[in-house]
């Protein structure tokens, strides 16, 4: 919704977010600030989870919403909420970011920048290491497995929002989910039940 003074408000509820969606498509800018208010942290976290990189993920989020605002016009409330089309738009933003840049080895900011001094250098270092750990460890998945555990444990989407962005149908979304982690567990050298 827009207040008095014309700034965009977060959207409380489904009926004010088709409201949003409605202004929006229509072409007020505020509206689909108010849409890029509610979703860009998700996508944001999403793409950050796929690609890795700060830098990178802010890029990529940037044209997932550019892409939004170009498309909105195709875009449709049948069956597919408005978070699901956008990352779905996420999802082949990060395909078509890896087939361009496939031979680029991402090269992380963070890596680049001097430590604070006042910081606790042990934690940061391992804090580090596990998330390079963990990146390791998620390559020995494949890519729709990656995908669940980050749709559904990092951004908190409900089985049926996975599976309308990744176009499966749910019962294949949660045998997905489970082989994936199975699959974690074996690489832990745990049991997953």
């Amino acid at each position: 919704m827009i207040d008095s003074a014309g700034a965009a408000q977060l959207p409380e509820s489904a009926s004010q977010e088709v409201e949003l969606i409605r202004q929006a498509t229509s072409g007020d800018a505020n509206a689909f600030a108010g849409l890029y208010d509610a979703y860009v942290d998700e996508v944001y976290r999403f793409i950050l989870h796929r690609v890795g990189n700060k830098q990178t993920a802010e890029d990529l989020t940037s044209q997932v919403f550019l892409k939004a605002w170009d498309n909105l016009g195709r875009y449709t409330m049948r069956g597919l909420p408005f978070g699901a089309w956008l990352f779905r738009i996420a999802r082949n933003t990060v395909i078509d970011h890896y087939r361009t840049y496939k031979d680029a080895l991402p090269l992380e900011a963070e890596a680049m920048t001097k430590p604070d001094p006042k910081a606790n250098v042990a934690k940061e270092v391992e804090r580090r290491l596990e998330r390079e750990w963990l990146q390791k460890v998620l390559q020995h998945l494949t890519e729709d497995q990656r995908e669940v555990l980050t749709l559904k444990f990092i951004n908190g989407l409900k089985t049926g929002e996975v599976a309308k962005i990744m176009g499966k149908r749910q019962g294949a979304i949660r045998a997905l989910q489970m082989r994936a982690l199975q699959a974690l567990a074996d690489l832990l050298g745990g049991d997953y039940e």
